[in-house]
Order: C-alpha cells, then sequence, then structure tokens
C-alpha cells in the first residue's frame, strides 16, 4: 500500500501550495507546508524514538484545533494508528481507554521538555505505556489491513467498545469523498473551506480532516461548551465557510439561532448521524446549496451510504446508495432471508468499509460482524440494527433502529415512519417519536422543532389533521409538543429520557408563583419558560424540566440578548437550579 492516499495526497497538496491556509483555529493560521513538515516531524520522532510503527496505536490528548490536527497526521504518518482522548471525558474513562487500546500517548510538553515543536512554538511529547494492546513490530509503511483509527462507543456493560478501522477502509471514502467534492456541478471550486465542529472522538470529525487532500482550508469551530450557537454563527461568517458537516440536531440549533446559509456562500452541507428532516434540507438547499445525506455506524468508516439532495422532495429520510467499495443487504432477521421489494428490512454493511471489529472483544465483534453471504469467501458484513427500505427510483431510506419497533395496543408501530410523517408537514423543521411508559399505560408521544416563517402554521389541529391523512389512528401521537430545540445525547443523538421529563413538565400544573421575585429573575423565568414550554420556578432545574445541551444553547443566547451578560454553558451546566443561574447574571440595571 505505501502511503495511505489520503497523506499522499495531503503531501502533493503542500508541494504544489505550501503557503496555502491549511487550518485555522484560535486565531492562528496555518499553511500547507508548516502542516506537513511539522506531522512529518512527529512521525520520524515516534518511529525512530519509539519504536512506533504499523499496529501501534497512539492517543492524542490535545485539546481540539490546530495541533491536534497536526498530531492526528504526524500519528498516520508514523504508520500508527491514531486514538483521540476527549479532555472532556471523566477520568475513569480516559484511563480506561489508555489502559485496554493505546501503546503511546501524545500530549502537551513542559517548558524544557518538548520533543517536537509546533508552529506556535509549544511542544509536544511522547510516552509508552506499560499496558496497552500488542503491536505487530513493523518499521515499514502501513498496509491496507493495519490500523488506521480507533474510537470508542458506548458499551452495553458500561465499558465502552473500541471499534478499529483499517487504513484500506479509510482510503476508501476518502477516494470516495474526494471524487465527490471535485464534481464539477457542486461549484465547491478550490478554495473550500471546511468547519470542523465536531468532537474529536467522533468519526464525523474525520470527514473534514480528509478533506485537506482535496486542498481545503480546516476552520476549526469554537467548541461549544465554552461558547454559543452565535460563535459558531460568527466563526461561519467571518472564515466564509463553504462546506459545513453535522448532524441534523445541530443543523436545527444553527437556524434556529439565526444563521442563514447565504450570508457565508454555503455551497455544501454533509448531513449525518439521524435521520435528516425535510425542513433541515429545505433551509440549507434554498439559496443554491446543495446537501449530502451520509449513513454510517462507527463500525463502517465515516459513511457507508451517501446521496446528494437539492431540495427536500422526500416522503422518508433518505440515506442514499453504497458508496463505492461498500456494500448493503436488507434481510428479514438474522436468518438473512432477503426481503421482497419495498418491504423494509435489517441494514447489513459490506465491503471495504467495514471496521475491523471491536478490538479486545472477539466475542461482540463475532456477534456483530458476520460472514457475508453475497461477498467473496472471507468477507464479512456489519450488522447495524438499522431499519430500511430500498426506494423505487434507487437508495435506500431509513426507517428507524430495530428497538424503534413498538407496539402500543396489540399494533405494531415503527417510531421512524411517524416522525418521518411529522416533519413532512409545512411547519415542521425536526422531530422525534417516542414511547413513554412510566403509567399505567405506554404513550406514543412527538416532540418536534418549529419551522422558521411557516412556524405559525403549525397549529394542534393542523398538525393532527396532516398525520390523520397520512398514518392510521393508532400510530397518531397522545401528546405533540413543540420545543425550541430537540435536546441531545453527548453523541448528538436525540435524548429520549429528556424529552420524557419534557413533557411531564409540560404537562404539571403552573407552579405557585415565587414571592419577592425582582425584575432579573421574572424576566429568567420567562426565558426558561419559553425555551423549555414548561412552567418553572427559582428552585427548578432547567436540565429536570427537560432541557437539553441544546436548549440550554438557546437560553444562553437569549440571556446574552436580554440582559447583555455572557455565561460559558460549562458554568450553566454547573448551575443546580434556575436561582443559582440568577446568581450568576449578576446586579443588572
Amino acid at each position: 500500500m505505501g502511503t495511505p492516499q489520503v497523506l499522499d495526497r495531503i503531501i502533493r497538496v503542500a508541494e504544489r501550495a505550501p503557503d496555502r491556509a491549511a487550518v485555522r483555529a484560535d486565531g492562528r493560521s496555518i499553511d500547507y507546508g508548516e502542516l506537513v513538515a511539522t506531522a512529518t516531524d512527529i512521525g520520524e520522532h515516534l518511529r525512530r524514538d519509539h519504536g512506533v510503527g504499523p499496529e501501534s496505536v497512539v492517543a492524542s490528548v490535545l485539546p481540539r484545533g490546530d495541533k491536534a490536527i497536526i498530531a492526528l497526521l504526524g500519528i498516520w504518518m508514523s504508520g500508527a494508528a491514531y486514538l483521540p482522548i476527549d479532555a472532556k471525558w471523566p477520568e475513569r474513562r480516559r484511563e480506561l481507554v489508555l489502559d485496554t487500546s493505546a501503546t503511546h500517548v501524545l500530549e502537551e510538553a513542559g517548558e524544557g521538555g518538548a520533543e517536537v515543536l509546533m508552529p506556535d512554538g509549544t511542544g509536544i511529547r511522547f510516552k509508552q505505556l506499560k499496558g496497552g494492546p500488542g503491536r505487530s513490530g513493523d518499521r515499514g509503511s502501513p498496509a491496507a489491513h493495519h490500523l488506521a483509527y480507533v474510537l470508542h462507543t458506548s458499551g452495553s456493560t458500561g465499558t465502552p467498545n473500541a471499534v478499529g478501522v483499517d487504513f484500506g477502509a479509510l482510503d476508501n471514502y476518502g477516494d470516495y469523498l474526494y471524487g465527490l467534492v471535485k464534481q464539477p456541478d457542486l461549484h465547491t471550486d478550490d478554495v473550500m473551506r471546511v468547519l470542523l465542529s465536531a468532537s474529536l472522538s467522533f468519526d464525523a470529525s474525520l470527514r473534514p480532516v480528509l478533506l485537506l487532500a482535496a486542498g481545503a482550508t480546516l476552520v476549526v469551530a469554537p467548541d461549544l461548551m465554552d461558547g454559543s450557537w452565535q460563535d459558531h454563527i460568527d466563526c461561519i461568517r467571518d472564515n466564509g465557510v463553504t462546506v459545513l458537516s453535522g448532524v441534523p440536531s445541530w443543523y436545527s440549533g444553527l437556524l434556529g439561532a439565526g444563521y442563514r446559509p447565504s450570508e457565508s456562500g454555503l455551497r455544501l452541507a454533509f448531513v449525518g448521524g439521524e435521520a435528516v428532516p425535510n425542513g433541515v434540507v429545505r433551509e440549507l438547499t434554498a439559496h443554491g446549496g446543495t446537501v449530502v445525506v451520509q449513513y454510517g455506524p462507527t463500525e463502517t468508516a465515516i459513511a457507508a451510504t451517501g446521496t446528494v439532495l437539492t431540495g427536500d422532495d422526500f416522503t422518508e429520510p433518505p440515506i442514499g446508495e453504497a458508496i463505492p467499495g461498500v456494500s448493503a443487504h436488507l434481510y428479514r432477521d438474522e436468518s438473512l432471508a432477503k426481503v421482497a421489494e419495498g418491504e423494509h428490512g435489517h441494514l447489513y454493511v459490506g465491503g471495504t468499509g467495514v471496521a475491523r471489529g471491536y478490538l479486545g472483544n472477539p466475542r461482540l465483534t463475532a456477534e456483530r460482524f458476520v460472514p457475508d453471504p453475497e461477498g467473496p469467501p472471507g468477507s464479512r458484513m456489519f450488522r447495524s440494527g438499522d431499519l430500511a427500505r430500498r426506494l423505487p427510483g434507487g437508495g435506500y431510506s431509513f426507517i428507524g433502529r430495530l428497538d424503534d419497533q413498538v407496539k402500543i395496543g396489540g399494533q405494531r408501530i415503527e417510531l421512524g415512519e411517524v416522525s418521518s410523517a411529522l416533519n413532512r408537514h409545512q411547519a415542521v423543521a425536526q422531530s422525534v417519536a417516542f414511547v413513554q411508559r412510566g403509567g399505567a399505560h405506554p404513550r406514543l408521544l412527538a416532540c418536534y422543532v418549529g419551522h422558521g416563517e411557516k412556524e405559525a402554521t403549525g397549529t394542534d389541529k393542523s398538525i393532527r389533521d396532516h398525520l390523520a391523512a397520512e398514518l392510521p389512528p393508532y400510530m397518531i401521537p397522545a401528546l405533540i409538543q413543540r420545543v425550541e430545540h430537540l435536546p441531545v445525547t453527548e453523541h448528538g443523538k436525540a435524548d429520549i429520557s429528556a424529552l420524557e421529563r419534557h413533557m411531564d413538565a409540560g404537562d404539571a400544573e403552573a407552579p405557585a408563583d415565587d414571592s419577592a421575585l425582582d425584575d432579573v429573575a421574572e424576566r429568567l423565568i420567562s426565558i426558561v419558560h419559553k425555551t423549555l414550554g414548561a412552567p418553572c420556578t427559582l428552585d427548578d432545574s432547567f436540565f429536570e424540566l427537560g432541557g437539553g445541551s441544546l436548549d440550554a444553547l438557546d437560553a444562553l443566547a437569549s440571556i446574552h440578548k436580554e440582559f447583555g451578560v455572557r455565561i460559558r454553558l460549562r458554568d450553566f451546566y454547573r448551575a443546580g437550579t434556575i436561582r443559582e443561574l440568577r446568581h450568576m447574571i449578576g446586579d443588572v440595571a
């Protein structure tokens, strides 16, 4: 294999245009010449001084920014696999991941301890770990079957699962991505400015990084924990970002906070990680932008399927065709019987893009990575746990998770089908349906985010009439509530527990008035009430009322607008009650 294709392309960009901006972060700009020279230095130090090579796993604990990007490329140049460690992880999780998955760690160096200097003059150092997995002992360039990166997903036992992806799978996706953005009709031209907004511990962050191979300028967005939606909007506008990448919930929050795609000349928006709603696509394509929907669990290299959308004319969330080198199969169940035309089935992913498996967990690997009956001898496919349907015109639509299939009153309900129908109402930008089981009988519920100027048409009657025209009576939710933003988990997926708490708060009777409320407290309570749609008092917790991280960002934007006070999201999380939040605001005239 030699040098991985993505690195070879980045090196060629540096040779052709060394002064072109490669990474912008924290007010600094690093050109391609500096990027490749420093990454090469890191790779040589790891190989020469620390014995690193193919099948080594080097963890990076650098904060998200330009140095973390340089470190990632340097690790790949050594032939080793890259393992990101998020500084916001609990200490126990960080230690567990390092102990079980890494052979070496790359970290910032104190004064006098630097092995490699970064372009900003700060240093990094490397440390070999006593434990960790073994390595092959190879010192040459990595082959397609060698590890490229290791990411961790939540495990049902409480221990994170280490997903290992090989260079062959990474280059397969990188080659597809390179060809995609070079298509003339996408108008991405030669000066793409791509926003990196995802945490480096998620595989979605690799998509913007791989666009360095196409000569893009990577713009690292501020951490939302330390800022606000407005900080992201300012970053996009100030840097003239033309390519975005994120989950629908992130786009929904950005658009809800006032982002207008035309302001930065948006050309291309990658959307994935959850079902894409019509409203998000509608907004992103309104001024000539193109949306690329991609689907792929962590156990496949970044994405397994994809399609280009120029409008929102779809009835089920599309995920496109399998990308080159990848295959997609629909089966009735684990017997691997084929589904009939138009029926939904269990989605399996095969081909080059499939991960190696769960490192150190052969039992789970054998359960989820199974022999591919339609591939060559020895090939495997990943059992995704998702339901999909083959569309008449080609490609697949996403129906939902297998565990989204529920029964109420003896009737089988696909929650994805309910939310898809709700998304087709002109006042709805995004929605999620779920089942609440706490009472005597389970209830089908739904929450939705309003769609801009058409939000006023979203009366309860109009939405229920719309659903009645598309769904049988047993599939219409008992309760439908509008929310400012759908709360999400740390992985960017809809937080059903938070939505259930939100519904409970909305059903509750209005609490008694707080006595002796000052003007600031009254205005603050009004902001929280408007954000969550739930009555509250000063002694309520914003998050126990059902608020999530996106709700918090929306509330912080309203607080800044109302009081001129900026509060960081991480400080907002520390405020146990709205009363404590009132103290943070302080005395406002």
